[in-house]
């Protein structure tokens, strides 16, 4: 039955309870850890979970209800995973070692992120300025812009950019608001990335007399 046999049984399943399907999609996930490894493999229809099967037990959950699959899916059906299972297992695992051969062991490079905080001013009445907040050459791609200002969070409305790739693998990111002066406010981009022990800001303020000064605190 394989992969189309599913999605017969799970619109079969759909029209009995009258729902309306707009995706079947099947998840795989392999997971190693220093003293076991295992394969469960997930059937969602609109990306809710219908049909689990867990290789290492070979048992499924179908509807809720853990089962042998023999009733539900049939012998070949069943006979059909656990033949999988026994390829995936190999495969994976011959993959995995190659992996840890490749990184020699070593966690993941993390790179800190260079910040730069800088203004546009647009002048004139009923034009507010924009600020932007460009933080580049990072590594892992998550991290986290956020603006405050006088210490407290911007309450506006963010502008992002796409997330951009590098050709070395690194990250880079650029935000922005439209912001209005207030005499000695002071404008900061918090950034958090997991390179970086504590938040990483950059302050951009404006003086009394109008000056502009930054000041930047990178752990």
């Amino acid at each position: 039955m394989e992969f189309c046999g599913i999605c017969l049984l799970i619109l079969a399943t759909a029209v009995r309870a009258q729902i309306e399907v707009s995706a079947v999609t099947e998840s795989v996930y392999y997971v190693h850890t220093a003293h076991s490894e295992n394969i469960l493999d997930i059937f969602s229809i609109n990306y809710v979970p219908f049909l689990f099967y867990n290789y290492g037990a070979q048992t499924f959950v179908i509807n809720g209800q853990v089962t042998d699959g023999i009733r539900e899916l049939g012998q070949e059906e069943v006979d059909y995973y656990h033949e999988r299972a026994r390829g995936f297992q190999a495969r994976l695992r011959g993959t995995t070692r190659e992996m840890i051969h490749l990184t020699n062991f070593t966690a993941i490079t993390k790179k800190k992120p260079s910040v730069h905080i800088y203004m546009e001013q647009n002048g004139g009445p009923g034009h507010s300025d924009i600020l932007y907040c460009y933080a580049e050459k990072f590594y892992p791609f998550g991290i986290e812009l956020n603006f405050l200002v006088n210490g407290r969070p911007f309450r506006g409305q963010v502008n992002s950019s796409q997330l951009v790739v590098e050709p070395d693998w690194t990250f880079n990111i650029l935000k922005y608001i439209r912001m209005e002066w207030g005499s000695g406010d002071t404008y900061t981009c918090r950034v958090d990335h997991i390179s970086l022990q504590q938040p990483l800001t950059v302050s951009l303020g404006r003086s009394d007399t109008g000056s502009l000064s930054t000041a930047l605190i990178q752990t």
